[in-house]
C-alpha cells in the first residue's frame, strides 16, 4: 500500500495520540519539524544522484519518536510493536525497515556504538537521524534543552556542575537513569557535539550555522551570570 492521503492521515493521528503522553520537546510539533527536515534533505540529495524512498523517510520520520526510551515504561509495548501493528494494518510492504530505522534513529544507539552493514548503507536512516538532529541543535534546540529539562525538574545552570564532556553510552545511561545533569551541561554533553555526527551533505551544511547560534548563547549564558556585562 502506496502513502495514501487516509493512510498519511490515520499515521499523523497515531503520532499525535503517542505524543500526547510527552513533553513539548518531544511533541507533535517537534515530530512535524523532523519529518519537513528529512523530506527538505532527502529532496537535495536526491538532486544529486542519491536513490532515496521518500515515502519510506516520511513514514519513519513520523514515527521516529513512538517507544521513545525517554517515555517507555516496563509493560507498554515498543515502539516497533506499535509501529509494526498499525502497519500490518495497512498491508505496508516495506514496514519492517521502517520499525528498523525507529529502533536505531537515536543518539542514544550511534553512541552505544554498535555498527552494522544495514545501519551503515541506509541513506533513509541517515536522512532520518540527521533530520532529527538538527531538531536538536540551533534555536529549536535551545528551547527543547530548556522543555526537557524543566519537564524533568532539573536546574537550567549550576556553574558548580562540571559537564562530562566525551560522555560515554554508560555515561549517559546512568546520567539519565539518575536524572542529574542541568541544561547547560547538556550542550556540552550531546548537543555541541551533533554538528559532527551529521551524515548526508545536506544535513553538514544545515548544521553549522544552528551549531554557532547554541554556541552564542551559552556564551552569553555564561557572560550573564559572572556578571561581566
Amino acid at each position: 500500500m502506496s502513502l495514501t492521503a487516509t493512510f498519511r492521515k490515520e499515521a499523523e493521528d497515531l503520532v499525535k495520540e503517542q505524543m500526547a503522553a510527552y513533553d513539548p520537546s518531544h511533541d507533535w510539533l517537534h515530530v512535524d519539524r523532523v519529518r519537513r527536515q528529512a523530506l527538505k534533505i532527502a529532496k537535495e540529495e536526491s538532486t544529486n544522484g542519491k536513490t532515496i524512498d521518500i515515502e519510506l523517510v516520511e513514514l519513519a520520520a513520523l514515527f521516529h519518536d513512538i517507544g521513545d526510551a525517554k517515555f517507555h515504561r516496563e509493560g507498554q509495548p515498543t515502539g516497533r510493536e506499535i509501529v509494526m501493528a498499525f502497519l500490518a494494518k495497512h498491508d505496508y510492504a516495506k514496514a519492517d525497515i521502517v520499525a528498523k530505522i525507529v529502533e536505531n534513529v537515536s543518539f542514544r544507539k550511534e553512541l552505544a556504538g554498535i555498527k552494522n552493514e544495514w545501519a551503515e548503507s541506509c541513506i533513509e536512516l541517515h536522512i532520518v537521524q540527521d533530520a532529527d538532529k538538527l531538531d536538536a541543535i540551533g534555536a529549536f534546540g535551545i528551547m527543547r534543552c530548556a522543555a526537557y529539562s524543566g519537564y524533568k525538574n532539573r536546574s537550567l545552570y549550576d556553574p558548580a556542575e562540571k559537564a562530562q564532556l566525551n560522555m560515554t553510552y554508560e555515561q549517559y545511561q546512568a546520567q539519565t537513569k539518575a536524572n542529574t545533569g542541568c541544561a547547560i551541561s547538556h550542550f556540552h554533553e550531546k548537543l555541541f557535539r551533533l554538528k559532527d555526527m551529521m551524515k548526508t551533505p545536506s544535513a553538514i551544511r544545515m548544521a553549522q550555522k544552528r551549531h554557532d547560534v547554541m554556541v552564542a548563547f551559552v556564551e552569553q549564558i555564561e557572560e550573564e551570570y559572572s556578571m561581566d556585562e
